[in-house]
């Protein structure tokens, strides 16, 4: 299954980099997330729940960055376990671009995912129904990140804040080296999710 799509955001892109690289950040965007931690310099893991029409199951994910040009771009492999549920697999690819002489940006993503599983017999159109709605809800939510909401206070979205371990190094060099979104995201499965 492939997936696109761009979101426009008010803030010049170092900044939706930066934002990108946080791992608090991104997993109070994620819809779901239970638990995000950063287990390498380009490597990340998280639990997020997830429900796709009949199938409710808790995902285990990776997501490693690859291709990272900042503030510009970066490649997400990512990869996502259900148990009975089934996985979900594949690539994402985030692009950050300059609008309004550099105090906005245009993040583009693409992914291209596979599931399999109970997942894959659900049928697409419910997936990527589901997929799409993840997508929107993780670039409100960034927005609001961005937009500087407070940290702690409710989600607008009713979803339970995620429980982030963030090893003691120097902030991450990369998560926004992922997308999310899950892209990512993460965005698919980041959004095994992104994400």
């Amino acid at each position: 299954m492939n997936y696109q799509g761009s979101q426009l955001l008010p803030h010049p892109p170092e900044r939706v980099w930066q934002a990108l690289l946080d791992p608090q950040v991104l997993a109070g965007c994620i819809a779901g997330c239970e638990q995000f931690d950063r287990t390498g310099d380009n490597s990340y893991k998280s639990t997020v729940k997830i429900t796709i029409g009949p199938v409710s199951a808790r995902f285990t994910s990776t997501v490693a960055l690859t291709d990272v040009l900042p503030p510009h771009s970066c490649t997400l492999q990512f990869a996502g376990q259900g148990g009975v549920a089934g996985f979900g697999k594949g690539e994402a690819k985030v692009r950050l671009m300059p609008r309004d002489g550099g105090a906005g940006t245009q993040l583009d993503w693409e992914a291209d995912a596979h599931v399999g599983g109970r997942l894959a017999q659900i049928g697409s159109r419910l997936v990527e129904a589901t997929v799409r709605k993840m997508s929107e809800d993780f670039f409100v939510r960034f927005a609001a990140q961005l937009a500087g909401g407070p940290q702690g206070t409710p989600d607008p979205l009713g979803e339970r804040p995620a429980q982030v371990a963030v090893a003691a190094k120097p902030p991450v060099q990369w998560w926004a080296r992922a997308v999310t979104l899950a892209l990512a995201v993460g965005t698919v499965w980041w959004l095994c999710f992104k994400s």
